[in-house]
């Protein structure tokens, strides 16, 4: 049976960083920095649950589950989950920078804050730099300190360093070189900043979004490649259940049946549910060659099955929205995305901070611009594998974007095209550089993330909108 080969393949498994053992027929891989679970759940197909916390922060630094099929595809994501915990190693600890106007005094105190932190069991590293080179080592640590005499810098350097914690020295703390206090304090703000930048992030998300509702969101992002289903719980906005599904083949009906039933069991209850997925939505019907009949009407089926509001969108208009939300700076974001094995991209839009549909819901389905000027024999043949007949199909669509919205920031994911500079050149062959947009180039994970979060907020709006 594939379960026990699979298990007797973990727990026989050579593992220098630790140690891998079953305690009631799960496995366990426990280091002295981190700690790893395997969980099996026996329901109508095996489904495998992996996860791993660094102890230093408690944070989940890996998480999938899957249906357990094929032992090799097992094997490989067990031995992804052993280098990432491998990987945490060197990763562990806060790192604080210090920093005065030659250096040398802070320099000082972070030798003597280092000695304090080994002796108190504490996560701990300190360094020290002069101002003049703060910016150019900064980007690396979590926390920086300004002496006193610096001080007045400090409002400048959060705006620079807008993703770190940025704090000034009491002054009685460093004319004293008081370790202990100053251990303190930065446990004290690091605390207080981490709580209010969660508060922040969730408050500017919800924008003024009433409703409590525990909203059930999933991304189906299907590729030739590998297919995902994500999904996460928000509860008030904030996360409270995070899983992905990893598989060779997408079965979207059945799959999608087996993620609701098992948030169904573990979860009892939630009071939406938000879809994002690729292809055209249109009343219920999501049109997507290969993997999903037209004929079916999704969200009726779902609704009648759980009892609860279904909303369903494009993961590409999830996305974009996903990424508005959590910046300041965009009002017009074009999300442009070509799973690998796909003749084309498809689009994602919010204009003037709105979500841009069009007429009948396929607003940004640039294949049927892109499929008008490439004959369908030299599609397959070239523009799938061709790594620069891609290059030039990515580019031609994303002009075509530039030149009807005029966004200020295009995100692009496509594993085909990982050099966003080369895009860039090829789009400014035809479109004058001064009237290009800003550029952010994104992994897989990184996308889901934003769709995920679009999706909960529009299930929201939606929510309201009924109400």
């Amino acid at each position: 049976m594939i379960l026990n080969e699979f298990k007797q393949k973990i727990l026989s498994t050579k593992f220098d960083e630790g140690t891998i053992s079953e305690k009631g027929g799960n496995i366990e891989i426990k280091t002295s920095y981190a700690v790893g679970n395997i969980n099996f759940y026996e329901l109508e197909v095996t489904i495998v649950e992996m996860s791993v916390t660094n102890l230093a922060d408690d944070e989940n630094k890996f998480y999938l589950h899957f249906e357990l099929r094929e032992l090799d595809h097992a094997e490989e994501l067990f031995e992804e989950m052993l280098d990432t915990i491998i990987d945490l190693k060197s990763k562990q600890g806060t790192k604080i920078l210090l920093s005065c106007t030659g250096g040398l005094t802070t320099g000082f105190f972070a030798d003597k804050l280092n000695e304090a932190a080994n002796l108190l069991s504490l996560n701990y590293e300190f360094n020290a730099v002069p101002f003049h080179k703060l910016y150019s080592v900064a980007f690396d640590y979590s926390v920086i300190l300004l002496a006193p005499q610096i001080a007045y810098q400090a409002k400048k350097a959060q705006e620079v360093l807008n993703n770190q914690l940025v704090l000034k020295i009491p002054p009685k703390v460093f004319a004293s070189y008081d370790s202990a206090e100053m251990l303190k304090f930065i446990r004290s703000e690091l605390e207080s900043w981490k709580k209010t930048a969660v508060e922040r992030f969730i408050a500017k998300v919800r924008k003024g979004i009433k409703s409590d509702a525990r909203i059930l969101s999933i991304t189906i992002m299907p590729s030739n490649a590998q297919s995902r289903i994500a999904y996460r719980i928000y509860e008030k906005g904030v996360p409270i259940l995070d899983e992905t599904v990893i598989k060779n083949k997408l079965n979207y009906i059945n799959d999608l049946s087996d993620i609701l039933d098992t948030v169904s069991c573990r979860c009892k209850n939630f009071d939406a549910i938000g879809i994002s997925t690729g292809g055209t939505i249109r009343n219920g019907h999501v049109e997507l060659e290969h993997f999903i009949s037209p004929d079916i009407n999704l969200k009726k089926l779902l609704e009648e099955k759980y009892k609860v509001p279904v909303t369903i969108t494009n993961n590409l208009k999830s996305a974009a929205l996903g990424y508005y939300v959590q910046q300041d700076k965009y009002e017009n974001i074009m999300f442009v995305s070509r799973p690998v094995g796909y003749r084309a991209s498809g689009l994602g839009m919010v204009l003037n901070g709105k979500v841009f549909d069009g007429a009948h819901n396929m607003a940004g389905e640039i294949r049927y611009t892109t499929e008008s000027f490439v004959g369908k024999e030299d599609w397959d043949k070239y523009n799938m594998t061709d790594l620069d007949k891609i290059l030039d199909g990515v580019a031609f669509e994303i002009r075509a974007g530039i030149s009807v919205v005029d966004p200020d920031l295009i995100c692009l994911r496509c594993q085909m095209t990982p050099d966003i500079e080369k895009v860039k050149e090829k789009i400014a062959e035809i479109i004058p550089k001064k009237y290009l947009p800003e550029f952010v180039y994104l992994r897989d994970e990184e996308m889901q993330e934003y769709v995920l979060l679009g999706q909960m907020i529009l299930s929201l709006e939606s929510l309201e909108t009924k109400n």
